[in-house]
């Protein structure tokens, strides 16, 4: 049994040592076997896991008092496990020639072996010293020294052996040409260890292995002189001046000399000395070194100096810091002893490097002996230097640790000293209220906030901190974060007054209410105050106060952002020209109304209103910015309008007429600029009604009168310019035709005078007239030809070429005028010629038988008699005139003028008739007066009689005539005075014959002084009452018109009140009538005037109804019945002019009454007609493949599919809802609201619904248009069912409304909120689950990342439609503009640039149903393609014309670096640079200028050529002065960028240590960037940092060809580039996306102004940047 029981223990220990030890079982056979998952990590990872499986096994008991794995056992297996490892990384290891083998290729492996025995020694060695201490031991303590196992470390020192031999190696290469390589015999110094293993480490080889290190390092001599005049180079050129710069630059500030020249930092030149200190510390070298160490140590010397300074300030300064704390918490003691490690890690630096330096001082004065000052005697004199640098920063070391020891002792011995204060806070309350200052104080202490941070810091600084300060401050990082919330908390609700802004405090009152509710009431569950004890309650506490005041805070938030946009939209405003861009202020307003209807959703309007207000008055100040400066530029900068000067209708004016132009421009630009703000409204109650915007152009009346007078100075230019010309219009002046006007003035008037008592001055007219003006009429013509062909003035520019014409045709009518009436002239005195003698002749026959005839023919006779001489006279103008007529037929060309014009006057037999008429005009005299005689007593007698007619009639008017004012009926009166007057005229008629008779007979004309008396006394009292007659006419138009029209007309009866108080105050005494006739109407007048001001205002009875009519006739006493609105007129309100003043205050408010009335009612009318008139617009969108798929799926429901109505315009709708229910909200603040309550409340419950329906079928109607297609393809069956129902929804809602057509429709629908509501949530898993499909596709093709969600929907929408894939190829690939397909459709044979290549497909590439599919074996093809095509280039009989340009350019590069390479090795680069400048000159005499595409080619290969010259020039020496490369591995050669073809067709493009790939993506024939030594430069540093892992960031003005280069560099490598321009809209979610897509295909991203984006979004970026590259190195 006892037996039994031993074997049970050891069972059960054995399975527990095997339970932790199973796990390594499979790792260790494969590390046997040199397979091990993850190669040297997975290795490195067993280490791990090793010693975790030893820290679990080493504690197991064996029962009763054993241990299940004793010491001696642990200790071979861990001899065990080290030799695993060692035969690992042998068995790794062998087959390679370590000496022979490149270093890039052999270094990773010996480094990972060195990390893999150096993890394994260190795991072993903590593992048992752990143990030894107890630590994770469970009592079974290690005894004796931590294990090492000598085998493992002698053989990671041998692995470390060899790496610094082949590293040395490598330095020494990098330091040496080829040359000198060659030369110094530097590849046979690895012959020593040729025929020794390396890696068989043990006694027995120790001895070969020193043999062979002594050989290898007595052939390193020769070489070591070498490498000591390359040091005296660097230390003469670069460390040493640089570390003199650099130390004056900081020992004398920015400012000192050489401020301006950048130098490298004393650490990098450190650190550069410490990169060659296996070269450094060869003794033959430091011998060499030794005046340049010299001078190092001097430049050191003061670079400690400098340290030693700063340290002492920085210790000052720490002092005079404790000393203000005293009392107080120290703080930043973390950043100060941070700071001293920083110093201490230069000194440190320095010190090192010395170290190195003096140590190989010592080896090369080994044999000499020590001084007492350790210097060794016969050092030289830079060792001594060194040495006493050396102590120097060693000292300063010990300083630094001293100094950085004292001030944590300071930090901790003043952190316990107030420990017991800072710790009071746990019996506090969590917050108090200070009701002083209404403020809110936390009680956990901020100083705890500080001492955590520092105690963190000096924890990750080494630093061990006293238990007692851990504990607390343990304590205080339990309730750092409910703290740290309190207080936040508390914070913001004491500055929550300043976070806000004023005028949206009203939005966010309920949130602050409940944030304050909470917060003051500090209370769990059971109604207890909360402790700083009570930690669960306090973190529901701080959980609840955490939320209500985040979400306070993200409403002030979101609503300060508003506040910005607005702000960011008004200050748009403040720039944004009024005058020219009205539209950019009407959308602006329009958005900011959007916004703030956006936010009623969770904000209501009534809550809006302050902040809504606030926003009108900046809309008011931009408003006021904008008109005022708009004021004064209106009249400036308008456009050019050309007019023309025309002559129409005799009249100079502009076509458009000048009064149409004032009126075009005044109503166009001035009217329409200065009723903006009469019109605008903004976006708050204030503002909707027309006037909250009025007073700015009521505020500068000056402006505004100058912005006309402007205008009216404009077009006072344009009058004086048309009256600058207006003296040409002498001709067009004439009111008929020209001829009779030429005839007028020149012939004079043929009926000017009846009697012809004058023939010559009736006919006149000199001939020197027509003379003068034929001279002037030259004159002229040559004037017009000297006038302007158009005139500019301002913005208007005049075009005189129609008024030119005009004139040069009223010049050849004048002409031709002048020829005719010159011709009529002559004629018509010949004609007066014959007038006379055939007048005197009549006379003569003429036999006279009353006393009239008699005394008319005397009068003819004697005038007869004063005219004879005037014939001659006229006789010689005809002959002159005659003369002239010729001289202008002569000058007229021929036809230009008729002959009959030109013709002379015949005056031939006129001397015969004049004689004989003068003969017989001399004896008709004696036979007149005889008959005079006898009529002369007949007229006597006539007088007479007349008189007593004269007297009679005066008797008469006595009798009637009128005394006084009007006492009977004014009509009669009237009647009587006309009569008189009628009476009178026919007796003044009769006198005036009489006079006549007298005057014929030569009798004495009479005097009738009774006449003129009785006449003066009619025409006086004719007058007086004349004006009471006007004035009652005049009255009873006004008075008796109806009062409807006359309402608005007042103002005539003011002015007719007016002009007959003026006439009547002009009456005076001297005048009886008059006087009593002012009396009467002075009365009447007055009578008038009462009733005036009322009538003007309240009575006037606009938006008048009935009954508001019947109310007035009631209260003014009219019977009911008898008047109505129709037929009431100013009188019947005059007759009541005293009950109108009575009831003046009843009617005002009967007439408010009825304004506010039809205000109200207008409103609902315009609400009514625009819910009858206000139509959806609907477009048609036919969906043929949505109804084939709905079909197949069995959707049989009526307008599934076909045809589907969709709304056109939404904002409008939208836009126009709001307003109106903006009018509906202001309708019911009126007084008189009550009788229209249920008609506005049906209204606003209607328009409510109507814009919430409408808001969100916008959005079911967009989010259709995207899914429609891609469901109806049958994807994503997981939610088809679920589309399929809101899709039959959304066809129904449409189709009902599109049967309405209304607006208002919507809201008729029985529950259409719920049901739209319910849509948009179906629609809203749908487009999750869409996304996650696009996600898919996606990945599956990842160039669908550089697409939109809409370019990418329409592809997979349209996936048969092989036009729309077409057009997205572009997109997808950067050189296939399209692809050509075959016969049938069905495969892609070829891909085409945009200019026109074609390329054939190796492997056609199959179109399916499955875009991503073929999508990617479209890719594949076209790498393979072209991989194939650059193989058979060679064997083509024109490759000019048969390759396409991307391969023909690779060919030519790949053959440029052979030809290139070979010509270095052969010494033949001036031949190479020969021949391709001979290549240069044929290809550039190609004449491909019929052919597009070969033109194109011809242009890359002559860009690509020029440059291989300029290389294979620079290789020469010719232009960059380097010496010409003697092998490949020139760093002249290398630094360009050269091709290479690899096996299995692949080519790599490599400069200088750079090796990239050429990635086969098709470029078409994009143009080429011309390459510069600058884009070389670029090239250069791009593809080093490509081949480092990092990216690039040329940097340069703008426009200067960073984005080219790129571009430039990515066509070279076959690479796709994607330039993306940066913006304030990306985000980081965006930039991830774009990173996935580069990363997945491969793909080069190029982000332009990548500077533009937000602050928190490159913070992101850097981040997912950092894992890329991390990533990278990892995998790659």
């Amino acid at each position: 049994m006892t037996v039994l029981s031993h074997s049970g223990v050891h069972a059960r220990a054995a399975a527990q040592v095997l339970n932790h030890l199973d796990a390594l079982q499979q790792p260790l056979t494969d590390l046997s076997n040199g397979s091990i998952e993850g190669d040297w990590e997975g290795a490195l990872e067993l280490v791990g896991r090793s010693g975790d499986a030893l820290r679990q096994v080493w504690p197991l008991k064996m029962p009763p008092t054993g241990w299940a794995y004793p010491q001696k056992r642990m200790q071979h297996f861990l001899k065990t496990l080290g030799m695993a490892l060692v035969m690992f990384v042998q068995r790794k290891l062998q087959g390679v020639d370590l000496w022979r083998t490149s270093f890039n290729v052999l270094k990773g492996s010996l480094i990972a072996a060195g990390q893999l025995l150096a993890a394994w020694i260190r795991e072993a060695s903590t593992l048992t010293s752990d143990w030894a201490v107890g630590l994770d031991a469970g009592g079974h303590l290690w005894e004796g020294p931590a294990f090492c196992d000598a085998h493992v470390a002698a053989f990671q020192d041998r692995i470390e052996r060899i790496y610094a031999l082949r590293d040395l190696h490598e330095e020494l290469s990098a330091l040496l040409s080829q040359e000198e390589t060659s030369a110094l015999g530097l590849g046979s110094v690895f012959a020593p260890f040729a025929q020794l293993a390396a890696l068989h480490v043990s006694e027995f080889t120790a001895a070969a292995w020193a043999s062979a290190e002594a050989e290898h390092e007595r052939r390193l001599e020769v070489v070591s002189a070498r490498i000591s005049q390359k040091f005296k180079e660097l230390f003469a050129t670069v460390i040493i001046p640089n570390m003199a710069l650099s130390t004056s630059q900081q020992s004398g500030g920015k400012d000192g000399p050489n401020a301006s020249v950048a130098v490298a930092h004393p650490q990098q030149l450190f650190q550069e000395l410490r990169q060659y200190s296996r070269l450094l510390s060869r003794p033959r070298i430091a011998a060499a070194l030794q005046a340049e160490q010299s001078a190092l140590a001097k430049q050191v010397d003061q670079y400690l100096e400098l340290l030693q300074t700063e340290l002492d300030k920085q210790q000052d300064g720490a002092r005079g810091r404790a000393a203000i704390n005293t009392g107080r918490l120290m703080h930043g003691v973390a950043d100060s002893i941070s700071w001293l490690m920083q110093c201490q890690a230069k000194a440190s630096s320095v010190r090192d490097i010395l170290q190195l330096l003096v140590g190989t001082a010592n080896s090369t004065n080994s044999t000499e002996s020590t001084a007492a000052n350790g210097t060794q005697v016969g050092d030289a004199p830079a060792t001594v230097a060194l040495r006493s640098c050396l102590s120097t920063a060693v000292s300063l070391v010990q300083t630094i640790e001293t100094q950085k020891k004292d001030m944590f002792t300071m930090w901790q011995d003043d952190v316990q000293s107030q420990l017991q204060d800072m710790a009071s806070w746990k019996t506090s309350r969590l917050m108090t209220f200070d009701a002083a200052n209404s403020h809110i104080r936390c009680h956990f202490n901020e100083a705890l906030v500080g001492l955590l941070k520092e105690v963190r810091q000096l924890q990750a600084l080494g630093f061990n901190v006293r238990r007692e300060v851990l504990q607390e401050v343990e304590t205080a990082g339990k309730f750092y974060r409910y703290g740290m919330v309190l207080h936040q908390c508390a914070h913001f609700y004491n500055n929550i007054a300043t976070e806000m802004i004023p005028s949206q405090k009203p939005m966010m009152l309920a949130d602050a209410v409940e944030f304050e509710k909470v917060l003051m009431n500090p209370k769990d569950a059971t109604g207890r105050d909360i402790t700083w004890h009570n930690a669960s309650a306090l973190e529901g506490y701080v959980r609840r106060l955490s939320a209500v005041a985040e979400r306070l805070a993200m409403s002030n938030r979101r609503l300060r952002q508003w506040h910005s946009v607005l702000a960011g939209k008004v200050v748009g405003l403040m720039s944004t020209d009024l005058v020219r861009h009205k539209d950019k202020w009407v959308a602006a307003v329009k958005e900011m109304r959007d916004i703030f209807a956006g936010l009623e959703a969770q904000y209501p309007r009534a809550r809006q209103e302050v902040w809504r207000h606030h926003w009108d008055f900046q809309l008011y100040k931009a408003l006021e910015v904008q008109f005022r400066s708009g004021l004064e530029n209106i009249n400036k900068n308008l456009p050019e309008m050309e007019v023309s000067m025309v002559c129409r209708h005799h009249k100079l004016q502009y076509d458009p007429p000048l009064e149409e132009l004032r009126m075009n421009h005044i109503a166009k630009h001035l009217n329409g600029f200065l009723g903006l703000p009469l019109r605008m409204k903004g976006v708050s109650s204030l503002s909707e009604r027309q006037g909250f915007f009025a007073p700015i152009a009521d505020a500068d009346p000056a402006a505004i009168a100058m912005v006309y007078e402007s205008c009216e100075a404009l077009f006072a230019s344009l009058a004086d310019e048309l009256r600058k010309y207006q003296d040409w219009l002498v001709l067009g002046d004439v009111a008929g035709d020209l001829e009779d006007y030429v005839e007028q003035q020149l012939c004079g008037s043929s009926n000017s005078s009846d009697d012809g008592s004058n023939i010559a001055s009736n006919t006149g007219g000199d001939i020197g007239d027509w003379e003068l003006n034929l001279r002037m009429l030259k004159q002229a013509a040559q004037d017009v030809d000297r006038l302007p062909n158009e005139v500019r003035i301002d913005c208007y520019k005049i075009s005189l070429a129609p008024f030119k014409a005009y004139l040069e045709e009223m010049m050849k009518r004048l002409r031709e005028a002048l020829a005719s009436s010159l011709r009529k002239k002559a004629l018509s005195e010949r004609q007066a010629i014959d007038d006379f003698l055939a007048a005197g002749q009549a006379l003569l026959n003429l036999q006279a038988t009353s006393v009239e005839e008699i005394g008319k023919a005397g009068q003819e006779a004697r005038a007869l008699v004063t005219r004879l001489s005037e014939v001659p006279q006229l006789r010689k103008r005809i002959e002159e005139k005659n003369r002239l007529l010729r001289q202008m037929a002569a000058a007229t060309p021929a036809g230009a003028a008729s002959g009959s014009s030109l013709a002379i006057i015949d005056l031939s037999g006129l001397s015969e008739r004049w004689d004989s008429f003068v003969s017989q005009l001399q004896a008709y005299d004696s036979n007149l007066e005889v008959q005079r005689q006898g009529l002369q007593g007949q007229v006597l007698k006539k007088i007479q009689e007349f008189e007593g007619v004269i007297t009679g009639f005066a008797s008469r008017w006595q009798s009637i005539k009128p005394r006084g004012g009007p006492t009977g009926n004014p009509a009669v009166v009237m009647a009587q005075l006309e009569d008189a007057a009628r009476q009178l005229a026919d007796i003044k008629e009769e006198a005036d014959a009489l006079c006549k008779e007298c005057e014929a007979l030569g009798v004495s004309p009479p005097a009738f002084p009774q006449l003129e008396e009785v006449q003066a006394d009619v025409m006086s009292t004719q007058a007086s009452w004349g004006s009471y007659r006007d004035f009652l006419t005049e009255r009873d138009n006004l008075a008796h018109k109806d009062w409807l029209s006359m309402r608005d007309q007042v103002w005539k009866i003011e002015d007719f009140l007016t002009k007959w108080e003026g006439t009547c105050s002009g009456a005076s005494a001297s005048d009886p009538g008059k006087a009593a006739i002012a009396v009467v109407l002075l009365q009447e007048i007055d009578a008038y005037r009462r009733c005036l001001p009322h009538l003007k205002s309240s009575m006037r009875g606009i938006n008048w109804e009935d009954t508001h009519w019947v109310q007035l006739f009631s209260l003014l006493g009219f019977k009911a019945g008898t008047l109505t609105k129709e037929t009431v007129t100013l009188a019947h309100f005059l007759d009541k002019a005293d009950a109108i003043i009575a009831h003046v205050q009843q009617i005002k408010e009967l007439d408010a009454m009825a304004q506010g009335e039809a205000l109200i009612r207008k409103a609902l009318t315009e609400l009514k007609l625009w819910a009858l008139q206000r139509m959806f617009t609907f477009v048609s969108n036919t969906d043929k493949a949505a109804a084939g798929g709905q079909a197949a799926a069995g959707d049989t429901k009526q307008g599934a599919g076909g045809r589907v109505p969709l709304v056109k315009e939404w904002s409008e709708i939208l836009s126009e809802l709001g307003n109106h229910q903006s009018l509906v909200a202001s309708l019911k603040t009126s007084h008189y609201y009550s009788m229209f309550k249920d008609e506005v409340a049906s209204w606003e419950s209607r328009l409510s619904t109507l814009l919430n329906g409408l808001g969100v079928l916008q959005g079911i109607q967009r989010r259709w248009l995207y899914l429609a297609p891609i469901f109806s393809r049958g994807a994503l069956p997981a939610v088809a069912s679920r589309f399929r129902h809101v899709d039959g929804e959304f066809r129904s809602i449409m189709s009902q409304l599109e049967a309405s057509g209304k607006v208002v429709a919507l809201a008729d629908l029985p529950g259409v909120l719920a049901r739209l509501n319910s849509m948009a949530t179906q629609l809203d898993a749908c487009q999750r689950v869409l996304s996650e499909f696009l996600e898919e596709k996606r990945a599956a093709f990842p160039r669908f990342y550089f697409l939109g969600d809409d370019d990418l929907l329409e592809i997979l929408g349209q996936a048969a439609s092989l036009v729309v894939i077409q057009t997205h190829l572009r997109k997808l690939f950067a050189g296939i503009h399209r692809v050509r397909f075959s016969q049938d459709q069905s495969n892609i044979t070829a891909m085409s640039s945009a200019e026109g290549e074609s390329v054939e497909l190796s492997t056609q590439v199959k179109v399916t149903e499955t875009i991503e599919a073929w999508l990617d074996q479209l890719t594949s093809s076209m790498r393979s393609t072209l991989q194939g095509s650059l193989s058979g280039v060679a064997d083509l009989s024109d490759p000019f014309s048969q390759a396409p340009s991307q391969v023909l350019g690779l060919y030519h590069a790949l053959r440029f670096t052979e030809r290139v390479e070979a010509a270095i090795q052969s010494g033949t680069l001036p031949q190479l640079a020969s021949e391709l400048r001979q290549e240069l000159t044929a290809l550039a005499s190609k004449d491909c200028s019929n052919h597009s595409l070969l033109q194109l080619k011809k242009q890359g290969l002559i860009i690509d050529l020029m440059h291989s010259c300029n290389v294979v020039e620079g290789l020469l020496g010719t232009e960059g002065g380097e010496a010409p490369p003697r092998s490949p591995g020139d760093w002249v050669w290398t630094r360009q960028l050269r091709y290479y073809a690899e096996q299995g067709g692949g080519v790599s493009v490599c400069m200088a240590e750079a090796t990239l790939s050429y990635t086969w993506e098709y470029t078409g024939n994009a143009p080429k960037l011309v390459v510069t030594p600058l884009t070389d430069r670029c090239f250069l540093t791009l593809t080093q940092a490509l081949a480092l892992g990092y990216g690039g960031n040329p940097y340069g003005p703008a426009g200067t060809g960073k984005t080219e280069s790129v571009k430039a560099l990515g066509q070279a490598l076959a690479r796709q580039v994607l330039v993306f321009n940066c913006d304030e809209e990306f985000d980081f979610r965006s930039m991830g996306r774009i990173f996935v897509g580069l990363l997945m295909c491969g793909a080069w991203g190029c982000f332009d102004e990548f500077n533009r984006l937000q602050e928190d979004v490159l913070s992101a970026v850097s981040q997912q940047v950092q894992a890329i590259q991390v990533g990278k190195c990892l995998y790659y």
